[in-house]
């Protein structure tokens, strides 16, 4: 069922209190008032500095593996490993004789030192009982009663890596009856269990997605607790993706993320699963990613002065849709968070996670409770309608949009032409997708099509400027070779080739070459063709010219200039 279904439903909310959803906003608890459950006292103490790490003093000699036994730190239980879950680079989870229960075992490696057995020592402590939450449950040992892993909760589902965030195709995959009221009560779900989490002092260090299962939108695991952060005791492992952008100049070292640095991730996780998949920076023109993370490259706007990012790569039009049925004031909390200028931005004033919990049961409760929104799908196809936007339908692909969202003008030949007075009605999309227009490259004889937009031009630059077809496709206009006269690198569409007849040659030219071959052709053609010299013939006496060609022909030949005319050379 999903989470927004009944807007009357209730559900257990953060702290083991519970919450009506109403239709009316008036009988909400104000924000400020449910900000109280966050602040109760915490079981885990935040640190500044790292909790001591010295090698073990028994490092394991025999580490358990499939079909072997492993033992509970007290001897009361026993185990026998079955075959290999999930693993990373420090540890492989197997699956038990017990069904509700796993075991991750360390590798010998990571056993060198006691990191892994303090920090599950002080975690079996605490009875952590939070819905989804695979906390460990007890620490395991070899026969000889040497620590070699944890017992923690069994657990099945999609990585959330592999499915929300990977974009709308994975979710149909996963996932193919959902729509943006699960999207939403799965997030909400996360969240949720995020800030019970934040509450006890717990803090992931650098989030990991694929350590999030999802079984439906209201039961998801959260795997791999022991590789969070927990007081003293850092994570181990660095997810560049959500490193808060002031931390990217650092080395991949361990380190003590803070609460502000920990609000950063909640953001962008929740970003990537209302956008399913998409990363908030866009690439910078003439910079790498790297850069356009540290400038905080935000490519979306609010309208007015909370313009996108400058330089920035523009989205595509299917994410434009997409973010314009996000409620402006959860587009709002994402553009002052990802943009540089944004209030949110800078570390220390972002916003909190039960803020971001807010922002998307607030979406999920509205989709809810509007019955024809386009915003319900995935990946809608068209803009919100609302009183202030014109539509207008698409000619290719018979879709309705708002009429900004139309090809407007064009450019031949540095001529601007509008297009939509002459009656073209095509959408940005289906202006720069393929067309049934095509042409044959003359360099590599291909067949490629034009996209709708050149295919216009073509239409209009026919009648109007005498519009010459494409000759050459766009990898051949980037492929150069050498000039086999002046051996200079020209496009390999731009290479002509020159037919020395006389020679029986043939080279392929650039364009300055081939003219200046056409000249020189010319000129040793008049020099061929001009007077030698002038005889009278001995046979008929009459007077005939030598050319400058034929005297050449005939010294190569080692023979004497004739003495005959043509003529009468023939007639022997």
């Amino acid at each position: 069922m999903n989470y927004f279904d009944k807007p009357n439903n209730i559900q257990k909310d953060i702290g083991n209190d519970t919450n009506t959803f109403s239709n009316n906003d008036n009988n909400r608890r104000p924000q400020e008032q449910r900000k109280r459950k966050f602040e109760s006292p915490k079981i885990f103490t935040p640190a500044n500095s790292f909790a001591p790490i010295a090698k073990s003093e028994r490092v394991p000699y025999i580490i358990p593996c499939q079909g072997q036994q492993v033992f509970s730190a007290d001897k009361t239980r026993l185990f026998t490993l079955g075959a290999p879950i999930m693993s990373d680079h420090s540890s492989i989870t197997y699956s038990t004789d017990n069904r509700e229960l796993f075991a991750k075992i360390y590798t010998q490696k990571a056993l060198q030192i006691d990191l892994f057995e303090n920090k599950a020592k002080r975690m079996v402590k605490e009875n952590v009982d939070i819905k989804g939450v695979c906390w460990p449950k007890a620490l395991l040992t070899n026969s000889y009663g040497e620590f070699v892993g944890i017992l923690v909760p069994s657990c099945s589902g999609v990585q959330l890596s592999k499915s929300v965030l990977s974009g709308t195709a994975a979710i149909k995959q996963f996932f193919p009856t959902w729509d943006k009221r699960d999207i939403c009560t799965v997030s909400h779900t996360i969240l949720d269990t995020i800030c019970k989490l934040q509450k006890l002092g717990i803090r992931f260090g650098c989030f990991n997605p694929a350590s999030v299962y999802i079984v439906n939108p209201t039961e998801v695991y959260f795997v791999d607790t022991d590789s969070w952060q927990i007081e003293g005791y850092p994570t181990l492992s660095r997810n560049v993706t959500f490193t808060p952008p002031e931390l990217l100049s650092e080395q991949q070292k361990p380190r003590l993320f803070n609460k502000d640095e920990e609000n950063y991730q909640i953001a962008l996780l929740t970003f990537m699963l209302m956008m399913p998949g998409k990363y908030p920076y866009a690439k910078k023109r003439r910079v790498d990613s790297y850069e356009s993370i540290k400038d905080m490259s935000f490519p979306f706007s609010l309208g007015g002065e909370a313009r996108r990012s400058a330089d920035a790569e523009k989205p595509s039009g299917a994410w434009q849709i997409v973010w314009d049925h996000l409620p402006f004031k959860m587009c709002s909390k994402f553009y002052h968070t990802f943009h540089a200028n944004g209030d949110f931005s800078k570390p220390g004033s972002r916003l909190k996670d039960y803020e971001w919990a807010f922002a998307v049961e607030e979406f999920g409760r509205h989709l809810s409770l509007d019955e024809n929104s386009e915003s319900r799908s995935l990946m809608p196809r068209t803009f919100r309608r609302d009183d202030k936007r014109e539509f207008a339908r698409c000619r290719i692909c018979n879709q309705e949009h708002p009429t900004f969202y139309f090809l407007r003008n064009i450019k031949i030949q540095n001529e601007k032409i509008n297009i939509w007075d002459r009656g073209y009605r095509v959408c940005l999309p289906c202006a720069v997708d393929q067309s049934d227009a095509s042409f044959n490259c003359k360099s590599c004889g291909k067949t490629f099509y034009y996209t709708n937009q050149t295919k216009i031009i073509h239409e209009i630059g026919r009648l109007n400027f005498d519009w010459n077809g494409q000759k050459w496709c766009h990898s051949c206009k980037k492929h150069s070779v050498k000039c086999s006269r002046c051996g200079t690198d020209v496009p390999v569409y731009q290479m002509q080739e020159y037919t020395d007849r006389k020679r029986n040659l043939k080279k392929n030219v650039c364009k300055n070459c081939f003219h200046d071959l056409i000249n020189e052709s010319k000129k040793e053609n008049e020099w061929r063709n001009g007077i030698y010299t002038r005889g009278a013939c001995r046979q008929c006496y009459q007077w005939f010219n030598i050319t400058n060609g034929e005297a050449e022909y005939f010294k190569e030949k080692g023979m004497q200039l004739p003495s005959r005319c043509p003529s009468c050379r023939g007639r022997r």
